[in-house]
This record gives C-alpha cells, structure tokens and sequence, in this order.
C-alpha cells in the first residue's frame, strides 16, 4: 500500500543548516492569489512566507518549488557576470575554421549572417533573437529589476517591467545555441580543422550564468508578488 501525505507544503531548511521540518496544513494556507502549483506533477499549494535558506517542496513528487536566500542577491551577481560576458562573446573569435591552410574566423553573428544570406530570412531573425537579443534582454531586465528592488523590498515593483521579463523569457534559449555549435564541432571535426575560439567559451559562460540567473530568481519568492499573500508564519 502506497502511503499518500496530506496536502501541506513541507518547508524544511537544508541539510547543513537544520534537522527541523515545518509541515502546514491547507485551511492555513492562502489559496487564491497566491496558489502556486508544481510545474512536475500538477499538485497545487498555498504560499506561506519563506525564511532565509528556508525552501518549500511539493507535498507530491517533492521537487523543490521556491527558496529564500538573501534578497534576490544571488540572481542578481549571475546576471551581472552574464551581462559582462555579453561583449566578450560578441566580439571575440567564435570559432575557427581551417582547411588545407585557408583558415576562417567566425563570430557570433556569423551564422546569422549566412542564413541569411542563404534566403532564409525569418529563420535568421528567429536564431537572432532565440540566441542573443532575448538572453541579454533578459540579463539587462534581471539586473535592473532587482536592482532597483535593492537589498530589502520595498513596495511598487514596475509591473511592466516584469511582464516583459516574463514574455522575453520564453524566446531566450541560449544552451540551445551551444548544443548546435558542439552538434557542428563533432561532425565538421572529420573534414575541417576546427577550433573553439573564446567567443564560444564567453558564450556557454553567458549562457550558464544567464540559467543560473533565472532560476535563482524564479524560485527565490521576493521575486514574485504573490509571495506574500500569506503573512502569517505557520507557528
């Protein structure tokens, strides 16, 4: 027999920090504006106020579904190094190509520039955008969200700004980008010289701090205004 537990969020501090679990049960949960439901399985929570390096786990599958570390500062210094790396990875040699002692230095936009070329216009636009605009948008918009949010929140986060966040989001597949150069690598690596410039390292670093970035902020709850819709701490 398969022991079911009750609905309740199981809010429980890490391993290295405490032993003490603290479980809540639904009526003194907030449900309404501040349901939360678990991207894995479907199990909808109520949200209850989070303490420092506090995380709550769905009841369900138990993945974890928001954590609260110290103020967003976390997803702010990843997307300030992703925002850095931005330049270098624009700028510097992507990858180098040589054949027979003709060699050819490509750069980011480079394959953007032969599609193209090729007549595949919106395909182009769309690599574009997926590989570069909507990254560094995000980044941009991450830094200047939570910077003017600063160390404590304090009310009026522009609701603009955060639904361009959320919409830019969906476009932005770096890691997409890096898996198809290491897809080419492989294959051309048989008939061509291939070299890995420090454009593309710049690029999987932008990449790894920009999904780094977002996933501190999307589960530290200070980032999301429903958070608080339960003020009460479960006793």
């Amino acid at each position: 027999m398969r022991f079911e537990p009750p609905i309740f969020w199981r809010l429980s501090k890490p391993r290295a920090f405490a032993s003490t679990q603290i479980r809540v049960a639904p009526e003194r949960l907030a449900l309404g504006p501040g349901r939360l439901v678990c991207p894995l399985c479907g199990q909808e929570h109520g949200t209850v106020r989070l303490r420092v390096r506090e995380r709550a786990q769905c009841v369900r599958c138990g993945s974890v579904l928001a954590t609260r570390s110290s103020g967003g500062s976390a997803a702010l210094a990843h997307a300030l190094t992703g925002l850095l790396l931005a330049p270098a990875a624009l700028l510097l040699p992507f990858v180098t190509v040589d054949k027979f002692g003709a060699e050819r230095v490509t750069r980011l936009f480079t394959g953007v520039e032969e599609i193209w070329a090729q007549g595949m216009h919106w395909l182009g636009v769309w690599v574009l955008i997926c590989g570069v605009v909507a990254p560094i948008g995000v980044l941009a918009l991450l830094v200047a969200l939570l910077a003017k949010r600063g160390p404590r929140r304090s009310g009026g986060e522009p609701a603009g700004l955060r639904r361009a966040l959320q919409a830019l989001e969906k476009w932005a597949m770096p890691e997409v980008q890096v898996l198809a150069v290491l897809v080419a690598f492989t294959k051309l690596g048989t008939v061509v010289n291939v070299r890995l410039g420090a454009g593309f390292w710049c690029y999987v670093a932008m990449s790894l701090s920009f999904l780094l970035a977002w996933r501190s902020f999307e589960l530290d709850p200070t980032g999301h205004p429903e958070s608080d819709a339960a003020e009460g701490a479960p006793a």
